[in-house]
Formats: C-alpha cells, sequence, structure tokens
C-alpha cells in the first residue's frame, strides 16, 4: 500500500504549507483530517477540518477521539502547525517563548503521543513527519524559539524513529527553506525579512513554492520511502550549503 489508501492527519492544514501538504496527500489518494485553530478559507472537499489548538493536551484528545469516532484509524501524521514570534534573547517575553515552543515542539509531542500508540494497535505500521526548518541548522538572531523549535523536532524526529522501528513506524522530518507563504510575506511587509536578501543566498536563485515542500512530504508518508526513517530531508533550494554568499566576478561570469 503506498500513500494511497491511506488516511493522514495534517496539523496547520488551513493554510500555506499545511494546505498544501493537504492538498498533495488527499491527490496521491489519502483520507485527510486537518487540524487547525481556525478554519481554512478555501476549505477542500473530502478534507475532515477539525479545530484544535496542538500546544493544548484536551485539545489535541479531543481530536483525535473524533478520528476515532470516524472509524478510519491513522497511517500518516505530519505535524506542520507553527507560529512565529521575533525578539532578541533578553527583551523577550518568556509568555512569547512558550507559545512557540508550545505549538512546534509540545504539539508534535501530543500528536505522536496519540497516534503513536493507535498505530502500534492497527498493526499496519505508519508514518510521522515534523514540519522542522533550515533554522534549525543556523543561527537565526530574533527567532530563538523557533530555531530551537525546529532543531527539538529534528531532535524528536530521530528519537522517534528509534523507538517505533520495532513497530513498521517511520519517523522522519522536512526542513523547509525560505517558502513564500503568508508567515514570510508578512516578516517582508513588517521589515524583518527581505527578500532579496533571501534570494542572494539561494543558489537556485528562488523561494520554495509550498507545494514542492508538499512533494517531500508526500514521499515520506508513501511506501516509496518505506525504508527511511530517523531522517530529515532538507528542501531549501541550496541555501543550507552555500558556503560563498558573494561570488567572484569570474564565477558569475562561468556561470551566465
Amino acid at each position: 500500500m503506498n500513500a494511497q489508501a491511506k488516511v493522514a492527519l495534517v496539523t496547520g492544514g488551513a493554510r500555506g504549507i499545511g494546505d498544501a501538504i493537504v492538498q498533495g496527500l488527499q491527490g496521491a489518494g489519502s483520507k485527510v483530517f486537518s487540524l487547525d485553530r481556525s478554519a481554512p478559507e478555501h476549505p477542500r472537499d473530502g478534507v475532515a477540518y477539525l479545530e484544535a489548538d496542538v500546544s493544548d493536551p484536551v485539545s489535541v484528545a479531543q481530536a483525535f477521539r473524533a478520528i476515532d469516532a470516524a472509524g478510519t484509524g491513522i497511517d500518516t501524521v505530519v505535524h506542520n502547525a507553527g507560529i512565529q514570534r521575533s525578539g532578541l534573547c533578553g527583551q523577550m517575553s518568556f509568555e512569547d517563548w512558550s507559545k512557540v515552543l508550545g505549538t512546534h515542539l509540545n504539539g508534535m509531542f501530543l500528536c505522536a503521543t496519540h497516534a503513536i500508540p493507535r498505530m502500534i494497535a492497527q498493526g499496519r505500521g505508519g508514518a510521522i513527519i515534523g514540519i522542522a526548518s533550515t533554522a534549525a541548522f543556523v543561527g537565526l538572531p530574533g527567532r530563538g524559539p523557533y530555531t530551537a523549535a525546529k532543531a527539538g523536532i529534528v531532535g524528536l524526529a530521530r528519537c522517534l524513529a528509534v523507538e517505533t522501528a520495532p513497530h513498521r513506524i517511520r519517523v522522519n522530518a522536512v526542513a523547509p527553506g525560505f517558502t513564500r507563504t503568508a508567515i514570510i510575506e508578512d516578516a517582508v511587509a513588517n521589515g524583518s525579512l527581505r527578500e532579496d536578501w533571501m534570494l542572494e543566498r539561494v543558489p537556485l536563485g528562488r523561494l520554495a513554492e509550498p507545494l514542492e515542500i508538499a512533494n517531500a512530504v508526500k514521499y515520506l508518508a508513501s511506501d516509496d520511502a518505506s525504508y527511511v526513517t530517523g531522517q530529515t530531508l532538507v528542501v531549501d533550494g541550496g541555501w543550507s550549503t552555500q558556503g560563498m554568499h558573494h561570488s567572484p566576478a569570474w564565477l558569475q561570469q562561468a556561470a551566465a
């Protein structure tokens, strides 16, 4: 059985990368549940949208009970829900720090806590995918809780992969680079990011589209990745591997 005919849960599935993941998994034939704090602006036919706050244990438990009531079981969990708070350490409030960690990292833990026993009981394996970020591997000033949470997702995925391997449950992460989403557009609008600064560091010379991140998730959710677990797939156009951000003129000419 491939990604087709499976049941998937996507957190933060109402918009942006999450909506693209919902679209990609549904297009592959999966029945999809979306968990989000708000309703989608443009709901997709056939998707079950559940309102839930992934940082709240009670809310997550209620969402999984709703999935139980549908009688479909669960094969794939994609933890994509995330928020952003910017500020320097020493100036950022503990409340903002906690909100970011709660949504990204605690959210993945809570969803895995409910999904893993269900997958084990079903006896058909499963796939859990955390949406990390290239921020997990570099220092982004002003985004301490975000980088810490994303690094935590990478570490948690590795740990869960080892714990659940005997049950044929695979756990991986996807680390997107700069992607054209509402969060990025808002950051450009408020001046905390500049598009020209982002583009000059990307060897492929552009931002990712949400569906390109969704394609990586779709691969890891499918049986094409049946021997892949504990890994982080970086999808960033080469951003994290480029060591020379301003290449000399002779190299630019050669490339041209």
